[in-house]
């Protein structure tokens, strides 16, 4: 006999068509095993926390299997993954080589997993040994009296089914399949968290990989903007465009190193500044300069090119001649702002006065103070939310 156990939205409907096929016999005689309750309790929790934090699809129903075979006294399992409108045997227990090979791969339909599959309903075949029926044919010609089978559902979502077979009993009791549905809802669930893990894994790559194939192809476009400018800066004649050309080339060459960084941040919405200021001072032409300060602080990623060319003019502009120059990070007292202090410079207003510096400020969104050889930027606080 075959019944068909509805899921939650449709049990009221076939409560009373299940009762009328479905009618419990005690397998174990009158007996009442009174630690009955607190035991399945105890492997319910147990199995959830496995399930929970299990690692591997496959693994974990075979580790669930381990588990309650004794205590249901089970001879065989079958756990099927749906993969394109058919049924792929994921991992199974009790089965012969011979046995495993042929149950393979089910369409959906097929069988009483295909059809639990196809119904997305719970089936419950008993006294399989004594039916004809060809659902169960497979089942009947492994050995198996009763087999209990649960599509493995997650909202809407199918993910595959899950069974439990007996070779030496012709049903499970209600509590059985009660207890066999309720693993099979953790099943499901943790099936379903791996999935969502693996496509977020999945996408993490693509993302770095398209991420790599960007920053190759900026690197490269920048550094040939490079090239073409300090080519024409080559063969000018007037004294004032050579050295503006070198300058752009420069500020170009800044912004070429400020953007690998900012490629390579974990979270794309910040910047580690200490990575950003390194990149940063390398195009200088400074024979000595110092980074220091606090290799954590971060800065709002739509910042990072901004600050690096602020910190290059300032540096390549008002540096003292054979005079080492030193950018320190300083973590505002406070913790809502950030202070970038570039020591070993002129502190003129005009130093900060032409347009490109006051452009960037007020991208940044930035205050200054200035001390003798001293200029220090105060950035606000990268926001995170």
């Amino acid at each position: 006999m075959i019944s068909r156990i509805a899921d939650r939205a449709s049990l009221g409907q076939n409560r009373a068509m299940a009762v009328q096929q479905h009618v419990e016999i005690p397998i174990d005689g009158p007996l009442v095993d009174a630690d009955l309750p607190r035991r399945r309790l105890a492997l319910v929790a147990e199995a959830a926390e496995r399930l929970l934090a299990a690692d591997d699809p496959a693994r974990m129903v075979d580790e669930l299997f381990v588990l309650i075979q004794a205590e249901l006294r089970l001879d065989v399992f079958f756990n099927y993954r749906l993969e394109n409108d058919r049924l792929v045997l994921e991992a199974h227990g009790g089965l012969s080589e011979a046995q495993a090979r042929a149950g393979a791969e089910l369409q959906l339909g097929q069988a009483v997993c295909g059809c639990a599959a196809r119904d997305r309903q719970r089936f419950h075949v008993t006294g399989v040994q004594a039916s004809e029926d060809p659902i169960v044919a497979f089942v009947r010609g492994i050995g198996l009296d009763a087999y209990a089978c649960t599509p493995l559902l997650h909202g809407d979502t199918l993910m595959g089914t899950l069974g439990f077979g007996r070779r030496w009993a012709d049903r499970f009791t209600d509590d059985e399949l009660s207890f066999l549905h309720t693993l099979c809802h953790y099943v499901a669930l943790a099936k379903y968290r791996l999935a969502v893990e693996r496509d977020l894994r999945a996408g993490l790559e693509q993302r770095d990989r398209l991420l790599g194939e960007l920053n190759h192809r900026v690197r490269n476009a920048l550094q040939l903007a490079v090239s073409v400018v300090r080519l024409e800066a080559s063969s000018a004649t007037d004294p004032h465009a050579v050295e503006a050309l070198a300058k752009v080339a420069d500020r170009v060459e800044v912004i070429a190193s400020a953007h690998r960084p900012i490629y390579a941040a974990n979270d794309l919405r910040v910047v580690g500044l200490s990575d950003l200021l390194q990149a940063a001072s390398a195009g200088l032409t400074i024979d000595r300069i110092a980074l220091s300060g606090a290799p954590e602080t971060r800065l709002p990623i739509e910042h990072g090119v901004a600050l690096a060319l602020l910190v290059h003019t300032i540096v390549a502009d008002g540096s003292r001649a054979g005079e080492p120059v030193a950018i320190a990070i300083v973590e505002g007292a406070d913790a809502t702002a950030t202070e970038v202090r570039v020591t070993g410079v002129d502190s003129t207003v005009q130093l900060l006065g032409g347009r490109l510096p006051q452009a960037l400020l007020r991208q940044l969104g930035a205050g200054v103070a200035e001390a003798p050889g001293m200029i220090t930027f105060q950035l606000p606080a990268a926001s995170h939310d």
